[in-house]
């Protein structure tokens, strides 16, 4: 029997996807037979696929979640495969759960517990999986891009990892942590992941992880200039961009280029003059916003403290309600009811 399951859009492609859409949260295909499976990769791959060494009880499995600038893809399969494609357009980190990946391409083999850049950003690959039980984290370039800018009009080189593998066991660990997080957090509820505020910083929080763990040429230290910029006028800039824009899914960048200077010295005028980073100053304005939220709700109007938490990007209610509590010493629900 094969089947193709997909929430509530039909079958599309999960390496196809267009960006950006929400509705379109969870994509999975089950399936028995070989070549049905095949049909399928290769509408996902854009490419031929060769499937080989078929067992009696042959199976393949694919779940595709994610809202879009992100997506957690898994594949679990119990024959080899094998194919060229031409290059994604995501950045692709994939993990070995069973079985063997081999990048036949750079001779470059990848077991259990192993994980790797999935290939050199705009390049053909010719891979074959054997057996395989994997996770791929797929992050959009634009996401990546916007972390990796100091200056958030200027150009980037184009983009190379020094290596397909983790720089270093302290950076991997910190990857892995960081993608555990974000399985959690889109398996438990994936459409409050699906609202722009956490689908946009989620996929900068992998982008940030992607580029810290494997070195590329768009890793890059800090100017001495930065430190000039870092003045009041620039926190003042900042402020007064984040206070406008809270309900907005903004990043680092976005302020940067609103304050006329460099993400560094954003950071650096956060650090000096106030004593906090951007990203916990927004945290309190959009915290500040959703208790304004909770105080306007009136009864029967259909307001819960889980969709306005998740309307100002915050992930888990449980954290939105202790932060609220520090904040406003009650529980938002108290709010709501009062």
């Amino acid at each position: 029997m094969s089947t193709g399951q997909v929430e509530e859009t039909g079958a599309v492609p999960p390496a196809r996807m267009p960006a950006q859409e929400p509705h379109r949260l969870r994509i999975e295909f089950d399936s028995a037979d070989p070549e049905c499976t095949a049909a399928f990769l290769a509408a996902a791959y854009g490419a031929p696929v060769k499937i080989s060494e078929t067992r009696e009880n042959y199976r393949f499995r694919h779940t595709r979640l994610g809202p879009g600038p992100f997506y957690l893809n898994t594949i679990d399969h119990t024959a080899t495969t094998e194919y060229r494609a031409d290059p994604f357009p995501m950045l692709i980190v994939v993990q070995v759960h069973r079985g063997l990946r081999t990048a036949l391409d750079l001779d470059d083999r990848l077991g259990p517990g192993g994980f790797a850049v999935h290939a050199q950003p705009g390049r053909p690959y010719h891979t074959q999986l054997a057996s395989i039980r994997s996770t791929a984290v797929m992050v959009s370039p634009q996401a990546a891009a916007e972390v990796a800018r100091n200056r958030p009009d200027d150009p980037l080189p184009p983009l190379r990892f020094a290596s397909l593998r983790p720089a270093g066991p302290a950076v991997a660990r910190c990857w892995l942590w960081t993608v555990d997080y974000v399985i959690g957090n889109l398996r438990a509820s994936p459409r409050t992941m699906a609202q722009p505020l956490l689908a946009g910083a989620t996929a900068r929080l992998l982008a940030a992880g992607l580029l810290t763990a494997f070195p590329s040429t768009w890793n890059s230290e800090p100017h001495h200039l930065d430190r000039l910029d870092a003045t009041p006028t620039t926190l003042s800039r900042a402020v007064t961009f984040i206070d406008a824009n809270a309900g907005l899914d903004i990043g680092t960048a976005d302020i940067a280029r609103a304050a006329s200077v460099t993400a560094r010295a954003v950071q650096l005028a956060f650090r000096r003059h106030a004593g906090t980073t951007p990203g916990a100053y927004l945290r309190r304005v959009r915290l500040e916003r959703a208790h304004e939220q909770l105080l306007a709700a009136v009864p029967g109007d259909g307001t819960t403290v889980t969709a306005v938490a998740a309307r100002w990007g915050f992930f888990h209610p449980g954290d939105f309600a202790a932060a609220y509590r520090r904040a406003y010493g009650r529980s938002p629900s108290h709010t709501l009811r009062s």
